[in-house]
């Protein structure tokens, strides 16, 4: 008789620690789901201010470096022109970055 109460008792236990770790797993779903959402919509909108920005006036800038005589343009690259333009931008983009993180702002 007490064997089969226990064993009863062991059941209800049982099932209740399976439906606890279930309920767990469930909202441990729910919170990734959430923060995975929250990601998706912040990169929505900067794939938005991305799409926004009309490349035509930089790409006549650079267009405008046909113009140049041939001979000034190998000054230029012998000079490292090139390089020095890709670190300039470079840090400038890394600068925007640094200026999107809250407490990041010194001296700027």
């Amino acid at each position: 008789m007490f064997t089969t109460l226990f064993a009863k008792i062991a059941a209800v236990v049982k099932w209740f620690s399976d439906l606890f770790v279930a309920i767990f797993a469930s909202l441990w779903h729910i919170l990734t789901d959430l923060g995975c959402w929250v990601l998706e919509q912040c990169l929505g909108v900067a794939f938005d201010a991305v799409s926004a920005i009309d490349p035509g006036p930089i790409s006549g800038a650079i267009g405008a470096f046909d113009q140049l005589p041939a001979e000034m343009i190998n000054i230029l690259m012998l000079l490292g022109f090139g390089e020095a333009m890709g670190i300039i931008g470079a840090a400038l983009l890394i600068r925007m970055g640094l200026q999107l993180i809250p407490f990041v702002r010194l001296g700027s």
